[in-house]
């Protein structure tokens, strides 16, 4: 049985930390420094601020009436349309930084082939099976293969540095968003 070397995880784990670095750095080069976008995440805040105050007048208000509640109707198709304009401006970049990840993963991926870098305390379920133990040979599934620590440090880095450099843009609530 081979050593598992603790200087693979810790590269791999600065890979992920230099590549969302950098994909930060391109979304702020593309997106976030420019007028556009910077005039729609006002007009979203704007925008949020107002609905609020009409939902709470709506909530807190002694009388509903239809007027009120066709001005929060309008307020939140209004963050809406914003919001699919912010999204229609991160496009490019987020196609752009797709196409830089896959390559520097390709990339990494090619250079930890068969490698084991971790060992996990645990076997991973089905569905995770796939990613962490990919392109490692044997039948340990505690072995971890670079792509599956690329992914979760990469996952749980990216919100913190976003947070961190303040580019995480403007709060839309779920609701708003379409999501339920």
């Amino acid at each position: 049985m081979d050593t598992i070397d603790p200087t693979d995880a810790i590269f791999t784990i600065g890979f992920a930390l230099f590549t969302s670095l950098l994909t930060e750095a391109i979304s702020w080069l593309l997106i976030y420094r420019t007028d556009d976008y910077k005039r729609l995440q006002n007009e979203m805040r704007v925008a949020n601020k107002k609905n609020e105050k009409l939902k709470d007048n709506l909530i807190f208000g002694t009388t509903k009436s239809k007027a009120q509640e066709k001005k929060l109707q309008a307020s939140e198709d209004h963050v809406k349309q914003i919001s699919q304009e912010l999204t229609k401006s991160k496009m490019s970049s987020t196609l752009f930084v797709g196409l830089f990840m896959i390559i520097f993963m390709s990339l990494l991926s090619s250079a930890y082939q068969g490698v084991v870098v971790a060992k996990l305390p645990f076997e991973p379920f089905f569905m995770i099976k796939g990613i962490s133990h990919r392109n490692i040979t044997g039948d340990d599934m505690t072995d971890c293969s670079m792509i599956f620590i690329y992914i979760l440090s990469n996952i749980s880095l990216r919100p913190i540095i976003s947070k961190l450099l303040g580019s995480d843009g403007p709060r839309v609530s779920m609701q708003q968003n379409g999501l339920f």
